[in-house]
């Protein structure tokens, strides 16, 4: 039998308490802790108001005929969201995800007092599902402290609150799993946290702490098909979209226009290259920056601006750091030589057709959808009928499907910009004037009504 020397029993003996004593001090400290972090925790409440459309004969060709015959029979329906958020100012800017309000007509915060206030959305980035909100109060929030996700390691205690399956504040506690994780389906700009902290439905928005008290995450995501595995957006990326939101409403990116894929093994093996690393370049937009430059289909993409690229996902993030204007220096391979390229990086378009051609923003006050239609007198000109009354509303008997709202409170309404921004000065129980065209069997009438808003 091996002997130990008296001297390392020692040792043992105070690593082990030692151990012990720090596991205690952590575990008799972090109820104060989170109860000094809970109260900078919010619980987000959405109201969708959409169409429901009612099946005729159960089957979808018969109903598209009926309605197209007699008319669509289709309702306004009411859902409920449920998130969290946190407090990010003093003078009530609140983040939370995007997808937590992206169909929202109707938001809500409430603090972990209780206190409800209503909430307007000061900009968003679906690219990060990131989304920033103002409410107006005159209490004393209470705002989390930013920390720096950079400095995380594998490992390191965390701890998450949140709304989830609307019980409420909730406390999980885990640890970093992983980082810098690419999750397929939630954009190419967030190399995410991945966490053990329980995460469930409602937890989208809330903050990811670590044992200081700094919020390092924001939690977004869960593995749909496991269990324990959680992901959230680093708070060190997080912040530059926040405020870019918070002084501009959107955030601008650098934009090159190639479309980029992976180097698998076996195109590697074709074109013989040395290795997977660096991005693909399959398609070279006509209207992009990068089509003024000598970048072509074909060419893989090594280094941007010194930092190399191991994968294609890592040239998206990295231009996305950029504003546009910037010039930036690319090392590509071509037919096994080295290439020097300079793009001056452009604005990122816009995808066409996002705006929306409806609006619910009078479903809550007049119990009405409405829609933007061309003017049939003037094609460069538009118009907005109402396309469904709520019967459950009272201002059925105002409204008619397929009036015409020309005016609101003596104001112009011809699209849907005009129209959400009536809507938007409309106070409750407060009578607002409408100029309505109706259309009768055999003729077109033109009236004012006084209708008050719920």
């Amino acid at each position: 039998m091996i002997r130990i020397p008296k001297f390392f029993n020692i040792l043992l003996y105070l690593f082990l308490f030692l151990f012990s004593w720090n596991s205690l001090v952590k575990a008799s400290s972090l109820p104060d802790l989170v109860e000094q972090l809970t109260s900078s925790v919010v619980r987000i409440e959405t109201t969708n108001i959409s169409k429901q459309n009612l099946s005729i004969t159960g089957d979808p060709f018969f109903d598209e005929f009926f309605r197209r015959q007699f008319g669509d029979d289709s309702q306004p329906r009411t859902s409920k969201g449920l998130g969290s958020g946190f407090i990010y100012s003093k003078n009530g800017y609140v983040v939370t995800n995007f997808h937590v309000i992206e169909k929202a007509n109707d938001i809500s915060v409430v603090l972990n007092n209780g206190n409800r206030y209503d909430a307007n959305v000061v900009g968003t980035d679906s690219r990060t599902d990131l989304a920033l909100l103002k409410i107006s109060t005159n209490e004393s929030l209470n705002v989390v402290k930013v920390g720096n996700s950079n400095k995380l390691r594998i490992g390191e205690d965390v701890i998450a609150i949140g709304n989830p399956l609307g019980f409420g504040a909730t406390v999980t506690t885990g640890i970093i799993s992983a980082k810098g994780r690419y999750i397929d389906g939630l954009g190419t700009y967030v190399d995410f946290l991945q966490t053990d902290a329980a995460l469930n439905r409602g937890n989208s928005g809330g903050p990811l702490f670590n044992f200081k008290g700094e919020v390092v995450g924001v939690n977004t995501a869960i593995a749909a098909n496991g269990q324990g595995i959680g992901f959230a957006i680093p708070i060190s990326m997080a912040i530059d979209v926040i405020k870019d939101l918070q002084e501009n409403g959107k955030v601008r990116r650098g934009w090159m226009g190639v479309v980029v894929q992976k180097i698998t093994p076996e195109i590697s093996d074709s074109l013989n290259l040395s290795s997977t690393n660096g991005a693909l370049v399959s398609k070279v937009l006509n209207d992009g920056p990068a089509f003024k430059s000598d970048l072509r289909r074909g060419d893989i993409i090594k280094f941007i601006n010194g930092i190399k690229i191991i994968t294609y996902e890592d040239l998206p993030k990295e231009v996305s750091k950029l504003k546009p204007g910037t010039e930036i220096s690319l090392v590509i391979l071509r037919e096994s030589k080295e290439i020097n390229i300079q793009i001056i990086l452009g604005d990122i378009p816009e995808p066409k057709g996002t705006q929306s051609l409806n609006s619910n923003k009078g479903a809550k006050k007049f119990g009405i959808i409405v829609t933007q239609i061309p003017d049939s007198q003037d094609k460069e000109k538009t118009k907005i009928i109402v396309s469904n009354v709520a019967r459950s509303s009272d201002n059925t008997k105002f409204f008619l499907k397929g009036d015409i709202i020309l005016e609101i409170n003596r104001q112009l309404v011809t699209d849907i910009d005009s129209f959400n921004s009536a809507m938007k000065n409309i106070k409750s129980g407060q009578n607002s004037l409408f100029l309505i065209q109706r259309q009768n069997r055999d003729s077109e009438v033109t009236l004012y009504k006084s209708i008050k808003s719920n």
